[in-house]
C-alpha cells in the first residue's frame, strides 16, 4: 500500500514519536495511571501532524522548508496540548457514561480546552525538545519518501 498524502505520511511518522515518548513514559512513571500513556500520544501524534501538514503545506501548495519547519515545531509542541485533552476526555467519559469513580469528578471538557496548559507545561518541558526534534526528523523524512514516490503529485526532481 502506497501512502499518497504527504500529511498522511508526515502523521504516521509523527505518530511513531508520539508512540516511543509514550512508551517511554509509561515504563518510567511512578504511577499506574501512565500505563497507557503511549495509546493517546501516538493518536494526538498523528492528528496534528495530519492537521498541521494538510492545512499549512497540501491546502496551499507550500512545500518549502520555511514551512517543514513550522508545522513541524507546531506538531511537535501541540500534540501535548491535545494528547492531555484526549485523556480528559477519556476520563470524563470512564465517570460520566461508564460510572468509574474517581476521588473527585474529572474537569469539565469545556474547563480541560485551557486546563490542560498546566499538563502541558510539563510536558513541554521534560520531553518538548524531543516532541520538536521528532517533528523535524518526521517532517523531512515524509519529504525525502514523498519525493521518490512516483505516484505522488509533488515531486521537486
Amino acid at each position: 500500500m502506497k501512502i499518497k498524502s504527504f500529511s498522511t505520511l508526515f502523521g504516521i511518522l509523527f505518530s511513531i514519536i508520539g508512540i516511543i515518548v509514550g512508551i517511554w513514559i509509561s515504563t518510567t512513571a511512578i504511577s499506574n495511571d501512565y500505563r497507557y500513556f503511549y495509546i493517546y500520544s501516538g493518536i494526538s501524534g498523528f492528528i496534528t501532524g495530519k492537521l498541521f501538514a494538510k492545512y499549512i503545506i497540501e491546502k496551499k501548495n507550500r512545500f518549502n522548508h520555511q514551512n517543514y519547519i513550522i508545522v513541524a515545531i507546531l506538531t511537535g509542541l501541540l500534540s501535548h496540548w491535545l494528547c492531555w485533552y484526549l485523556i480528559t476526555l477519556e476520563l470524563n467519559f470512564r465517570y460520566w457514561i461508564m460510572d468509574v469513580h474517581f476521588f473527585s469528578p474529572p474537569i469539565n471538557p469545556l474547563m480541560g480546552i485551557l486546563g490542560v496548559f498546566v499538563f502541558c507545561l510539563w510536558s513541554w518541558i521534560f520531553v518538548g525538545w524531543a516532541t520538536v526534534l521528532g517533528g523535524i526528523v518526521s517532517i523531512y523524512s515524509t519529504k525525502w519518501i514523498y519525493e521518490r514516490n512516483e505516484s505522488t503529485m509533488h515531486n521537486n526532481e
